[in-house]
């Protein structure tokens, strides 16, 4: 999830449910609530932590991290020097996981259709806007800028931080963040991080409240949902791109037509598309012979 987090265009959530997370890693962030908070002061350790499954979170969170880290350097050189292969290999994973995930859904209804061509539609759509001039002095705005990414970037197929760029407050908040981390932020720098990480909470805490109930009363409704979002969001990952550096050092693409690349890189581009593709289709197959499989099916069952 960090690695796919530092690739424009792609979500941590797309990750989680190709890995088969996503309901756990929804169902824990729900569990900070009322009950959470009763069992923490009343000095429960124990059980808090095993009521918000602290253990799965912490671990998580730390593989992000690490993963975020690790492959912002690495992922930088390949978008900058090799993008197209990149996008492409990227853009095969996705297609696969589509797949993969909707032979997942058990019962295909007309429903199910509906809500994938909604998810596929609603996706493409936010992707494709043109970014908004933002209001940077307006805390209510900033406020609401914070619960819309955070919801969004807990969905699979649209990345939190393209939200943040179409409504304007990307590299502001970004510019902010770095002099948080420098400490040369102002007070009033400090103010605006605070209200738009408290509609990030708030966000978060409401938002996966109402996935977890969506996803146990409509399960395969809300799966083809989500399936449609990856792929709706999947021109985001256009391999025939080029990257440009802005003004103020971030990253810009261009989208562009095959002709404007030579015959060798269009093969070049297709070969790592069919790899991802297929890699994690095999992946998926060598997984579900594995005998833990069964076990895992059986105690769903």
């Amino acid at each position: 999830m960090g690695i796919a987090d530092s690739i424009p265009g792609v979500s941590g959530g797309t990750i989680a449910m190709i890995v088969g997370i996503y309901e756990r890693l929804v169902s824990a962030i729900s569990s900070f609530d009322a009950e959470f908070l009763s069992l923490l002061f009343g000095k429960k350790i124990k059980a808090a932590f095993k009521h918000a499954d602290l253990g799965f979170l912490g671990t998580l969170l730390f593989g992000i991290i690490v993963g975020l880290g690790g492959s912002s350097v690495v992922m930088h050189h390949l978008l900058k020097n090799h993008l197209p292969v990149t996008f492409a290999a990227f853009m095969g994973m996705i297609l696969a996981s589509v797949l993969i995930l909707f032979n997942r859904i058990q019962k295909k209804t007309f429903a199910c259709g509906i809500a994938m061509a909604l998810g596929t539609f609603a996706a493409y759509f936010v992707t494709t806007m043109n970014p908004m001039i933002g209001q940077d002095s307006n805390l209510l705005y900033i406020f609401v800028c914070g619960l819309v990414a955070i919801c969004a970037m807990i969905l699979p197929g649209i990345s939190g931080s393209y939200i943040l760029l179409i409504l304007g407050e990307y590299a502001q908040i970004i510019s902010r963040v770095k002099d948080l981390v420098h400490l040369k932020t102002t007070p009033g720098d400090f103010l605006t991080l605070c209200v738009f990480g408290i509609g990030c909470v708030l966000g978060l805490l409401a938002f996966s409240r109402l996935l977890k109930f969506l996803l146990k009363k409509y399960h395969g409704i809300m799966l083809s949902l989500l399936t449609g979002f990856m792929l709706g969001s999947i021109t985001c990952l256009w391999p025939f791109q080029k990257m440009t550096t802005t003004l103020d050092g971030h990253m810009k693409f261009e989208r562009l037509g095959m002709s404007a690349f030579s015959t060798q890189d269009q093969i070049y581009v297709l070969c790592a598309l069919l790899a991802g593709l297929l890699g994690v289709l095999l992946l998926e197959h060598i997984a579900l012979s594995l005998p833990i499989a069964g076990a895992l099916k059986g105690s769903q069952k």
